[in-house]
């Protein structure tokens, strides 16, 4: 039995079809792997667009701080803490947010947590405080730190006005 051959320009041909094959499926592959790209970029857009407007409506319900709220809320701290070793050292006011820094001297000999209670009980106003009126519904965090303020202890004061009744 004998085969039969195939002219050289009909191999030629078959050799094309094949290659243009691979380059279609590799274009196809490529093409894919772009959309696949484009709809996780589009997603997380979006997602950071959603958060936005969540953080801005957020925003919109606590009040604006005026400035004299602030410099009331800063002689609070400052008054407490013109006698003795311990620095009233700033009062940082963000969107939601009021962090009074106090520097001490040296590190107090507790763990974190009773630092956190001494914080709370002795430093904190209380909640009959006329100090919360200007604080409203923002978070009042105080700091003692030695040296650097990011080295400190952070603890948040519980506020009567975010409390609810009912």
């Amino acid at each position: 039995m004998t085969q039969p051959t195939i002219k050289h320009g009909d191999w030629a041909k078959i050799q094309e079809t094949r290659a243009k094959k691979k380059q279609a499926s590799a274009k196809n592959r490529a093409n894919n792997v772009t959309i696949i790209l484009a709809l996780i970029a589009g997603f997380a857009v979006i997602a950071m667009l959603w958060s936005k407007l969540l953080d801005k409506t957020n925003e919109s319900r606590i009040p604006v701080l005026k400035q004299e709220q602030k410099l009331r809320i800063a002689r609070h701290f400052s008054k407490q803490f013109i006698m003795g070793n311990w620095h009233f050292y700033d009062a940082e006011f963000t969107s939601s947010d009021i962090n009074i820094l106090i520097k001490m001297p040296t590190k107090l000999a507790m763990s974190e947590q009773q630092v956190a209670q001494y914080i709370k009980g002795s430093i904190c106003p209380s909640s009959n405080s006329r100090i919360w009126r200007d604080v409203n519904h923002y978070n009042l965090h105080i700091n003692l730190f030695v040296g650097k303020p990011r080295n400190g202890t952070y603890t948040q004061c519980d506020n009567p006005n975010t409390h609810y009744t009912g």
